[in-house]
């Protein structure tokens, strides 16, 4: 029996891509109104002899907090999963662009994350939130953390 592995988000796991931050190129650190960093990052690379896969990492670590939850079980729940801080993680990503388009493709991609998620993720309780949101997902798919909360 073959078993395949899903993320969060119900896509498969892919082989360390954003493991580790550190070696991807930083292009801009924004610090949003609520008081975090918002790093961007370029993951682009070439695919085929003349064309690039564009892709654009937005990151934001978000210190835990227990005064973003209503009890202290919940704080804990989230803590034993994800430890205290908690990483927003969002890509944009355009395959097969010829290479002379792939530094217009990646100032629209940055373009488009600031336009529509900027305001988003930078409102003042996006940390609590974020939090509160881990938590649901935790509630409602138990079975997606049983390894990681017998850990």
């Amino acid at each position: 029996m073959q078993v395949k592995l899903k993320n969060a988000k119900g896509r498969r796991p892919r082989a360390n891509t954003h493991g580790d931050w550190k070696q991807m190129k930083s292009i801009e650190e924004i610090v949003l109104p609520n008081g975090l960093k918002l790093n961007i990052f370029d993951l682009s690379r070439e695919i085929a002899a003349p064309t690039v896969k564009v892709e654009i990492a937005f990151k934001i670590d978000i210190s835990l907090k227990e005064s973003f939850f209503p009890n202290e079980a919940d704080y804990q729940q989230v803590k034993n999963i994800f430890g205290e801080k908690l990483t927003y993680e969002h890509t944009l990503e355009r395959a097969y662009i010829k290479k002379e388009k792939g530094e217009e493709i990646r100032e629209e991609l940055i373009n488009t994350f600031k336009n529509n998620s900027l305001p988003y993720v930078g409102v003042k309780n996006f940390a609590e939130k974020f939090a509160l949101s881990l938590l649901k997902d935790i509630k409602n798919n138990p079975y997606k953390y049983q390894c990681k909360a017998d850990n």
